[in-house]
């Protein structure tokens, strides 16, 4: 066995030489500088002692002065990310004096205390305080909509609006985003508890607000098990499929109540279409009049004011906030014209009575047979509901630099579902109307949040017989232009432009959703996505490769011009070598070796692979036998440090005839001499 200077390279086997690791050595040049871990303790640059997280810059010092260095810390952390108001810097200068002389008070205060707390001050309250109050005009109407689109009584939307964001705000990552009834959550709390119960019922409401506490129990249980990282799971075609056929059940869920006719028997699309060409003849006029009236509104609002307001010179966040509050003044027009001209007693559906007492905590009883029937439907609410939020937030907190964590979204969605079933309510999610609306008229913590959930009870408490006289067209109205919204026409066409295969994916999903159901559909969905993924980790993309030109750089031999030796086949394998695509990734080797008569050395590029399971090292095994029998000899190359950990462990390494290689240059070097 040769060996060489420092940063050299060891062969072993046949023509060992200076291009191939050794035996039992580590596999890159000085390799013995390995890195040391020391946990939350680091080097000082400065001193060279070591130093921990909340002492960055402090020298070793006595303990009397440790409290100094402590508020020099706090005083840097907050000329770095806190505002110019004394109200802050008493903040940082009374936490580094908790910090200093306790420091197990520190890092529970580091551990539990929200993050938005630090710096909070004046400046950043009088801006919650502006756009919780902007944001309340749109979730009042809102949320009440959507109660009425999940079969419960309005109350419930005020109540879970009241419930989610009290929860949210204090556990959940983003600053902005704003938690509650939705119109796709809504949508799958009616077909799930339809089943049990009469929409509308007090049964139905219990049975609601079980499925509510189980999505919560579900989103909390895959915090624990940290979901958060599989949001890659389901394709971005699954997701558009289910969310736009989810909108269109939707919009025709609503046509009966925008014609002013009793609720449809059946939610599918055909039932609901049947039900409507029907029955349309009977269509009261004053209720049709007021759901068009509210569609065009809401439609020109949401299209054309927010452009005309800008040019006449009104801010663009102001335009925007304004537009969004649109269907609170429609509900307000809608309000002043039916009650004062009493269109109620005309046939015009309208809200009626809203109870004026602020909800009661009382935790449902959950019983066996509970669990089997709304499991599988709150599971996959708890999917939608993160994958909802967690969309939205991640989208918001992008534009101010800022990060939201997956696994505590799952927390603190699942408090907020916990909340929402306390109170009487149904599951909740994020609203991405809602938090948009935060978001541009300059929220910046979840006190805005907190500044509506305020509003709404003040809601309930003095203004609840205003709504008296609100018709169920304007809910429907207010349901139709959002659901509307989630239809992405631009995605759809991405998709279907791109790639065929999340095409196909779209259209299934799509069709399950409007012609089966909205569980069965996601649940085809979720079975496409994770299909379509094992489908292509079966087949990886395997190249050939050769020399491009006199470079150390290697293509693939049917794109490029490269130079190749006939004594030696070098295979990239993109992918990881485990159990899904062992068998294929042998076969392919092997038929092409059969293919290359003057064959004499195999070379596997494993640059793209990332880990080896006990399937992938029986391939290989298997591999090296074969081809030795053919008189060929099984090399590797670019072998990365994980997975050299893992081969060196094995017999396999150890009794191999082959060489590793640093460089796939080294290699073809060596064995083809090109």
């Amino acid at each position: 066995m040769g060996s060489g200077g420092q940063g050299s390279v060891v062969g072993i086997g046949p023509g060992a030489g200076s291009g191939a690791y050794g035996r039992g050595q580590r596999c890159f040049p000085s390799a013995g500088l390995r890195g040391k871990r020391y946990g939350r303790r680091r080097l000082s640059p400065r001193t060279g002692s070591a130093r921990s997280d909340g002492q960055i810059g402090c020298r070793a010092r006595p303990a009397a002065s440790t409290a100094t260095c402590l508020s020099w810390t706090a005083l840097s952390y907050y000329a770095r990310v806190g505002r110019s108001t004394s109200g802050n810097l008493h903040h940082f200068l009374g936490q580094a004096h908790v910090a200093g002389t306790n420091p197990q008070l520190r890092r529970a205060w580091a551990r539990w205390a929200p993050a938005w707390l630090a710096g909070y001050g004046l400046q950043t309250a009088r801006a919650d305080v502006i756009a919780g109050i902007v944001v309340l005009f749109v979730t009042i109407p809102q949320v009440i909509a959507y109660a009425y689109l999940a079969g419960m009584p309005p109350a419930a939307g005020l109540y879970a609006a009241i419930a989610a964001l009290l929860a949210y705000a204090f556990i959940g990552s983003s600053r902005v985003l704003v938690v509650g009834p939705t119109a796709i959550v809504a949508m799958m709390t009616l077909e799930a508890v339809s089943r049990f119960a009469e929409p509308g019922s007090v049964e139905y409401a219990i049975v609601a607000a079980k499925l509510a506490l189980l999505t919560g129990l579900f989103l909390i249980g895959l915090r624990v098990l940290r979901f958060g990282s599989a949001i890659g799971f389901l394709s971005h075609a699954v997701v558009t499929g289910f969310i736009s056929a989810a909108a269109v059940l939707i919009i025709v869920n609503q046509l009966p109540t925008l014609l002013g006719l009793q609720s449809a028997p059946a939610t599918s699309v055909i039932d609901v279409s049947r039900y409507v060409a029907a029955a349309w003849p009977d269509a009261n006029g004053w209720a049709l009049a007021i759901s068009v009236v509210a569609l065009l509104t809401l439609f020109v609002c949401r299209q054309y004011l927010c452009t005309l307001l800008v040019r006449v010179g009104m801010g663009s966040a102001m335009a925007d906030a304004l537009c969004k509050s649109a269907p609170m003044f429609v509900v307000v027009g809608a309000v002043a014209v039916v009650g004062p001209w009493r269109l109620d007693i005309g046939g015009v559906e309208v809200v009626g009575d809203l109870p004026r007492n602020l909800p009661t905590l009382d935790l449902v009883a959950m019983t066996l047979h509970d669990l089997r029937e709304l499991a599988l439907p709150a599971l996959l609410i708890a999917l939608v509901i993160f994958l909802e939020s967690i969309s939205i937030g991640t989208a918001v907190a992008s534009k101010r630099r800022q990060r939201v964590v997956p696994n505590q979204e799952l927390g603190g969605l699942g408090v907020a579902n916990i909340g929402a079933s306390l109170v009487g309510a149904f599951p909740v999610a994020g609203s991405f109307a809602r938090t948009m609306v935060n978001f541009s008229v300059g929220a910046l913590t979840p006190v805005a949040s907190l500044i509506t959930a305020l509003g709404v009870v003040v809601s309930i408490v003095w203004l609840a017989p205003l709504f008296y006289y609100l018709p169920k067209g304007v809910l429907a109205a207010i349901i139709v232009i959002s659901a509307a919204s989630l239809i992405d026409i631009s995605a759809l066409r991405k998709i279907f432009e791109f790639n065929r295969t999340d095409a196909i994916t779209l259209v299934l999903t799509f069709a399950a959703v409007l012609l089966l159901s909205v569980e069965i559909g996601m649940l085809i969905g979720v079975l496409l996505s994770f299909g379509l993924l094992i489908r292509s980790a079966s087949k990886p993309h395997m190249a050939e490769v050769g020399r491009y030109g006199s470079s150390e750089h290697f293509r693939n031999v049917l794109r490029y011009s490269v130079n190749t030796c006939p004594e030696v086949l070098a295979i990239r394998v993109d992918e990881s070598l485990y159990f899904v695509n062992a068998r294929f990734i042998e076969n392919q080797i092997l038929q092409r070796a059969v293919e290359c008569p003057d064959l004499k050395h195999v070379l596997l590029i494993c640059s793209p692979v990332n880990f080896i399971d006990t399937s992938g090292l029986e391939m290989l095994e298997n591999l090296e036998h074969n081809l030795s029998d053919m008189g060929v000899m099984l090399h590797f190359a670019e072998i990365k440090g994980p997975v050299m950990d893992q081969l060196e462990v094995t017999q396999f390494y150890r009794q191999m005839q082959g060489r590793v290689f640093f460089t796939t240059d080294l290699a073809m070097r060596e064995l083809g001499g090109i």
